[in-house]
């Protein structure tokens, strides 16, 4: 360790350091984001410094799994179809349940399922026809997020040399926050 900086690729639990994988940055961005209004300038500060070289390679990492032109348009076709089928609210969007055919409580952030009520039929031969026609682009999708997953698990490489901040710096936060900024703490 550099006085003042954390190179993430030596850290280990046992060293008083914690091991850093690509999806950690996920979560220290989301940390910062809770405590940035906090503390004085110092704190802030490093706060700042850390959070930019952060964001870089989450932008990084995002494009892995941007999907393709030819994904969105069969999203789009797909999404089209459903809504022709399916139960809509009184603002015309489609509603999702928590299970399949209309079960159980209705989704309150659009993950679940539709429930098809119109030509239920009709509606799976088109969605089985769209999802043969498209095969391949879907396919490749898949890899696609799977491979992101993947890179999410992978240690991060190469090294991000965080700055450091101050144990006298460091203002009231709760646990789990203190906990995910760890590595940018003095000792």
């Amino acid at each position: 360790m550099v006085r003042g900086v954390v190179v993430t690729r030596y850290v280990n639990f046992k060293n008083n350091f914690i091991e850093m994988k690509n999806r950690n940055l996920y979560e220290l961005k989301e940390a910062i984001s809770r405590v940035n209004n906090k503390g004085n300038n110092k704190f802030k500060l490093a706060l700042l410094l850390n959070e930019k070289m952060i964001d870089e390679r989450i932008e990084s990492i995002d494009k892995l799994r941007e999907q393709s032109n030819e994904y969105k348009a069969f999203e789009q076709k797909r999404n089209e179809l459903i809504s022709a089928h399916a139960e809509l609210d009184e603002n015309g969007q489609v509603i999702v349940y928590a299970n399949a055919d209309g079960q159980g409580e209705k989704s309150k952030n659009a993950y679940g399922y539709p429930n098809i009520v119109k030509e239920k039929e009709a509606y799976e031969k088109q969605m089985i026809s769209l999802q043969d026609e498209n095969k391949d682009i879907i396919e490749v999708e898949v890899k696609k997020e799977s491979d992101f997953v993947e890179t999410l698990n992978q240690d991060l490489e190469p090294a991000i040399e965080f700055s450091l901040i101050p144990f006298d710096s460091v203002p009231e936060m709760e646990y789990d926050e203190m906990k995910v900024l760890m590595p940018f703490i003095e000792k």
